[in-house]
C-alpha cells in the first residue's frame, strides 16, 4: 500500500527502486535470469525454491532472507499464478516454472526501470517537482503571505 498524502489528496508514487526490499519479484527474476543464461524458453526452465535460490537472491540483493520468507514469497507467486507446479510428487516448492503472467511481471518492471533510467533532465526535474508538489505549495503560500504582510504592514 502506498502512503497517502492527505494534504493534496493523492497517493505519492515511489520512483526510486534502489531501496526496494526482497520480494516475490526477485524469485521471478531468478527464473528469467536462468532462462536467459540457458537460452531456453520458460517451459523448459524448472527451479526449486530452496537454499541455493535463497543464496542467489541474497547475493544479488545484498539482503538476508531465510528459507521461510522465500517460501512465503513463493506462495504469493503461486497464488497470483506467476509460478506453477510442473511435476507432481516433488513437493510444493520443487520443479516450479514461471508462467506467461509471471514473465510479463518481470518484463514490465524491466521496461519501467529502463524508461526511468532514460528520462531527459527536464523530465527528471518535472518528476521531482511532481513528487514534492506539497512542499512547493507550502513554499508558494508562505511567499504569498509574506508578500501580503509586507504590503499591509510594510507600507
Amino acid at each position: 500500500m502506498q502512503p497517502v498524502n492527505y494534504l493534496l489528496g493523492h497517493t505519492k508514487r515511489n520512483r526510486s527502486n534502489m531501496n526496494r526490499n526482497t520480494s516475490e519479484e526477485d524469485i521471478l527474476v531468478v527464473f528469467v535470469e536462468e532462462m536467459e543464461s540457458r537460452g531456453e524458453n520458460r517451459k523448459l526452465v524448472r527451479l526449486d525454491i530452496d537454499e541455493s535460490m535463497m543464496e542467489r537472491i541474497n547475493d544479488r540483493k545484498g539482503s538476508k532472507i531465510d528459507i521461510e520468507q522465500l517460501h512465503n514469497y513463493a506462495d504469493r507467486c503461486l497464488a497470483n499464478e506467476w509460478l506453477e507446479n510442473t511435476v507432481m510428487g516433488v513437493g510444493k516448492y520443487g520443479h516450479l516454472s514461471i508462467t506467461t503472467t509471471g514473465l510479463g511481471v518481470v518484463r514490465s518492471r524491466q521496461r519501467k526501470e529502463e524508461a526511468l533510467a532514460n528520462r531527459t533532465s527536464f523530465k527528471k526535474f518535472s518528476d521531482y517537482i511532481e513528487d514534492h508538489k506539497g512542499f512547493f505549495i507550502v513554499l508558494g503560500a508562505a511567499i504569498a503571505i509574506a508578500g501580503l504582510l509586507i504590503k499591509l504592514f510594510g507600507g
